[in-house]
């Protein structure tokens, strides 16, 4: 199993950053397309839902896992990763009108010796996705 993760504050309330990351319907960014492709349980917070989000050249097939209002969110990718068994898990907490998060994911790569190169990777996408979110934030 091969661990990745980042920690990272970002100049947007927790409120904000909470409803842009954790909605599996939506984006964070226009610049990640999302399509739902089966909506989860409301009663559940959406837990259940599937979505395809693309990241520039990469498109990953994920579904949300487990969700705890405000604090953190978990998902898995179904397809369109060379991994099997990933769980990844954002975790938010407010930081003097700023917002700290965590994000972590274990996962097999299905191809030996590769799991460093996917963390290192994933790690960018992960970057990329808040860079873009603060971004959109500073704008408005």
């Amino acid at each position: 199993m091969t661990t990745t993760s980042v920690d990272r504050k970002i100049a947007m309330p927790l409120e904000k950053a909470w409803s842009l990351l954790s909605d599996f319907t939506g984006s964070p960014s226009p610049a990640f397309p999302v399509i739902v492709h089966e909506m989860g349980d409301p009663k559940y917070n959406g837990v259940g839902t599937i979505r395809t989000i693309k990241l520039g050249i990469f498109s990953a097939m994920e579904r949300l896992e487990a969700v705890e209002l405000n604090r953190s969110y978990m998902y898995c990718i179904l397809s369109g990763s060379p991994v099997k068994q990933y769980l990844g898990k954002f975790e938010f907490s407010d930081e003097n009108g700023s917002t700290f998060i965590r994000w972590h994911a274990d996962f097999k790569p299905k191809f030996p010796l590769t799991g460093w190169v996917i963390a290192m990777v994933t790690k960018k996408m992960v970057h990329k996705i808040l860079d873009q979110m603060e971004a959109d934030h500073q704008r408005t």
